[in-house]
């Protein structure tokens, strides 16, 4: 199982046992404990099966390498960065930090949650599928039903909460229903500074590979591989519609300059209402440090 196949594993439950664990001695307690802090007697009074929302997100969060168990306590695994534990700054990254372990190159646990993600950002920003109901009928057109194993509402809607949770996405209100677009824009900016890797300008193609090693969700990435081998590859040097939009949101609001120099490596960004001067090749990202 996955977070992705596992309904009750929601993102803001598992933050819950995080932020309660975040800031208490030794990041550490017993599981009896801990269970009735989070989810109380009182709301389980009569219940069959009692906590399955706490248990469901816990088991992912130990899973995913978030949470240990040891012996009777439940712990945030300290092999985690000093930031990721850090009570003053780790609930802020924790969209990261589980990035990084949902889709880490051992953890074969979450590779269909990894391919159902990187599918998405592959669609067309401005024709993607946003309700459940063009999400299934976008997979039965793209025939790719059994790859991504997506066959139920209760599939999208963990993509959906999860993809929205880690900055994949950006929702909004259309004709009465919540509608969803692949806009990594959110995952991008709060690790614009490590994508610079200390720098101030970067080749646009080293910046892409430093996003699809840390985050195989992207182009050249492990999981977006798979995916256009299914549906189709880019043209050679272009980047997909999702994350060409990030870009030009990153730079729009002053985090970034697009630049195009002579007799470097360039990357061809689609035209996005008219965006992109000339033919869309960029060959550097120039980081805006005093809007970062």
């Amino acid at each position: 199982m996955s977070v992705l196949k596992t309904k009750l594993a929601h993102p803001s439950r598992m933050r819950g046992i995080f932020r309660y664990l975040l800031t208490i001695k030794g990041q550490r307690e017993n599981i009896e404990v801990l269970k009735k802090i989070i989810s109380p007697d009182k709301l389980v009074e009569g219940k069959k099966t009692p906590r399955p929302m706490f248990n469901s997100s816990l088991r992912e969060g130990i899973k995913c390498g978030l949470f240990i168990e040891d012996d009777q306590d439940i712990a945030i695994n300290p092999d985690l960065p000093e930031d990721a534990k850090n009570p003053q700054l780790g609930d802020k990254l924790l969209p990261d930090t589980l990035t990084r372990l949902l889709f880490a190159n051992d953890n074969e646990d979450e590779e269909d949650f990894g391919r159902v993600c990187a599918w998405y950002l592959a669609q067309d920003i401005y024709d993607a599928p946003g309700t459940e109901q063009e999400v299934q009928s976008c997979v039965s057109e793209q025939k790719v039903g059994d790859f991504l194993k997506m066959t139920s509402d209760v599939l999208f809607d963990q993509m959906d909460d999860w993809m929205f949770y880690l900055g994949l996405t950006w929702r909004h209100a259309l004709d009465k229903k919540t509608v969803s677009v692949p806009d990594p824009t959110n995952y991008l900016k709060r690790n614009i500074k490590t994508l610079f890797n200390g720098g101030k300008e970067v080749l646009i193609k080293d910046f892409i590979a430093r996003l699809s090693h840390q985050c195989p969700l992207f182009e050249t990435g492990k999981f977006r591989n798979e995916v256009e081998n299914i549906i189709g590859a880019r043209l050679p040097s272009y980047l997909s519609s999702s994350t060409a939009f990030a870009l030009f949101r990153l730079r729009d609001e002053g985090y970034i300059k697009l630049a195009r120099k002579s007799d470097a490596d360039l990357m061809i960004l689609p035209k996005i209402n008219n965006q992109v001067d000339d033919d869309g090749r960029v060959s550097h990202l120039i980081l805006q440090e005093e809007n970062v």
